[in-house]
Parts: C-alpha cells; structure tokens; sequence
C-alpha cells in the first residue's frame, strides 16, 4: 500500500481539537460502532454565537448546546385534543345561542313595531348578555327607556298620570287590537279611530274595549232614533253610512273629516231637505241642489212647505207639445225663488191649459190657487 503524502497540510489547528464536540446529543460518537445519526428525541437545531451553525471544527464562535423539546406523551395529546373539542364545541353553543336569541327577538320586536331596535339590542345585550338572553321578557324589559320603546308605548306615561298602572307591550297591544276588531265589526268608518293616536287616547284614559262597545251602541241608538229619510238621504248624497252616523255621534269632531267636504251641518241640513223633497213631491235632489237650498237658509220647515206645493202642481210639471221643458231642478227653483225663468214657464202652461180646455176639457173644470207670485198648481180635479 502507497503512503499517503500528508506534505502540507496544516495539523496546527488539530492541537485545539476538543473530542467532547464529536458526541451528539446522546453522548455518542460517529465512530462508536452501529452508530444511527437519528436522534432519539426532537431536538432544535444547533445555535451558535454569530447566529450561523458550525462544524466541530470551527473555532470562529463558541458552541451552544442544543436546545432539546420534550416529547408529548400519547396521553398528553389526547388530553389537548379534547380540550381543544371542548372548547370549539363552547364556541359553536355559545354562537348558536346568540343567533337563536337574535332571530326570536328580531321576531318579538317587529310584532310590537320595535324593529329599529334590533340592532340595539343585538349588541347591547344578546352579544353582552347583560341579562338573560333566553327570556325575551328581561330582554324586553331591558330597553323601555330607549326613546323608540317610550314612544311605541307612550299611552302608558298618560296613564301613569292618570293613575292607572303602565301596560307591558303584549297588553298594550292585545288591547289595541280589540278596539281595532269590535270597531270594525260594528261597521266603523275605516278612518275612525285608525291611528295611533286614536288608540293611544283610549289607552291612556283606560278606556276598556267594553267601554267602547258601550260608546257605539249608544251611537246606534241615536242613529235608529233619526229620521230614516234623512239616514237615507246621507247615503245617497254623501256615501255616509248609519255606521258613519253612529261614529258621528260617538265623537263629531273626530268625524268632521268624513261626514264634511266643507261644513258637516250644511250637509246635515241638505240631507234634511232632501228627505223633504223626496217624500213630499216624490223628487231626489242632487246634493249641490240640496246644498244650494240649505246655503239660501230654507230651513226645514220652509222646505216642507214648498215641496208640499210642488206636489200640487200635478200635471203642470209634465211637457206638452210646444211648450219649453223644465227639469227637476227648474222646478225646484221655481218654488223657491231661484229660478225666475222656470216660474214664468210654469205660469204660462197654466194660463194655455185653462185656455185651451176651456170648452170642456179637464183643465176647465178647475179653479186656479196661487201663493205669492208663483203659481202653485191648478186645483183639485171636481
């Protein structure tokens, strides 16, 4: 075998060889026999001073011994895992359970018209859970002093006034539901007591929904006790409803809007004379006529009277060949001074009639009455 020519090389170096740093962690050397470079446990990797890993040889900074982690035990990590299952599962109830209180209150909060409440309370008090957030009774509780709360129910402060005790929104509205129901069922106008505040004044006077039925039947009683033309004149003048009437009597000023276009006692009085009209001289005046009469103050009496005459004037009202036509309206007019022209036709026809059958025919066996200026009807057939 050849000599091996070490000729320069440089040993100088091996003089300060330390044998320790060829041992690895377990004490071993690469030399020792059936040596497995695999360590026996996690060990990090080498540092040294300066930050770069070295050989045993490298004398450019000190060696820092490993740092060794311990291995977890099989018991160890099944006891992590579940903990770690545990608290994911607490996580998941506890984000179930805000979603599930989320979704029942939005619910509850729309029914009681709190809607704009609900983000409010999402953050305040389900997300906080400043109070029970299962029972949406407590949270409910919780914010009747926000101003949207106070307002929804503010009937409840007037009735505190009043002396009477606050309501809890389920009453509340129970309440004004009833009011809404027998209003409806007694045939109520739809804008009669249709609004919140309509309600919020019967609630903040403890008006119980027996009280108000009490209140229509009373309203009724006073409608059946009218006239029933005049009832009926209402309705086809106007479109009032003896529902609308009993209403009217249960609250006038609450109904000027509906029984009024401009002023409810002239309608009343049209009505009236309508009535008049229409059973005396078998004639249905228009509301604009009727409420033209009742504008020139012809009381009801007085249109008693006229409609009397003009059901006298019998055949006079019907056209005959040649002579102008005259409406109903004419008519009218004529008995009551507005329609000067209707008078004179009026006055003319009876003076041709007479003429005409004076030699026999039935006009001639008549005598004439007249009242004032106006001529009212040719008489009574003998």
């Amino acid at each position: 075998m050849s000599q091996i020519d070490f000729s320069g090389v440089d040993f100088t170096g091996l003089a300060n060889l330390n044998l320790g740093d060829l041992r690895d962690s377990q004490g071993r050397y690469p030399m020792d026999p059936g040596y497995d470079p695999a360590p026996a446990t996690e060990v990090s990797s080498p540092v040294f001073a300066g930050g770069t890993p070295r050989s045993v040889f490298d004398e450019s900074a000190p060696y820092v011994a490993p740092v060794v982690t311990p291995t977890e035990t099989a018991e160890e990590k099944a006891t992590r895992l579940q903990n770690e299952r545990e608290d994911a599962q607490a996580e998941t109830a506890r984000l179930n359970r805000r979603k599930d209180a989320r979704s029942s209150m939005n619910a509850v909060l729309s029914t009681y018209g709190l809607s704009d409440l609900s983000e409010y309370v999402y953050n305040e008090i389900i997300v906080k859970e400043t109070v029970n957030i299962n029972n949406p009774d407590a949270i409910i509780f919780a914010i009747r002093e926000q101003p949207a709360y106070q307002k929804r129910f503010s009937a409840n402060k007037e009735r505190v006034k009043n002396g009477f005790d606050e309501l809890d929104p389920a009453s509340y509205i129970a309440l004004e539901d009833q009011y809404r129901a027998t209003l409806s069922a007694n045939g109520m106008p739809v804008s009669f007591y249709d609004s919140k505040d309509d309600f919020d004044a019967m609630i903040g006077g403890s008006v119980s929904n027996a009280e108000l039925q009490s209140r229509i039947q009373d309203g009724y009683r006073a409608v059946q006790d009218a006239d029933p033309e005049v009832k009926r004149q209402m309705q086809e003048l106007y479109g009032v409803s003896e529902g609308d009437l009993a209403a009217y009597f249960i609250d006038p000023n609450r109904m000027k809007p509906l029984l009024v276009a401009a002023d409810y006692k002239r309608q009343a009085e049209a009505a009236k004379i309508a009535a008049r009209g229409s059973e005396l001289a078998g004639i249905q005046l228009t509301g604009g006529l009727a409420e033209d009469l009742a504008r020139r103050g012809i009381t009801e009496t007085e249109a008693e009277t006229g409609f009397t005459a003009i059901g006298k004037l019998g055949e006079l009202t019907t056209q005959l060949s040649g002579e102008t036509a005259l409406s109903q309206e004419q008519i009218v007019g004529q008995q009551f001074g507005t329609d000067v022209a209707a008078a004179q036709e009026l006055e003319k026809r009876k003076r041709r009639r007479v003429g005409e059958f004076a030699g026999g025919g039935s006009f001639a066996r008549t005598q004439g009455e007249t009242s004032g200026a106006t001529r009212l009807s040719v008489g009574t057939a003998e």
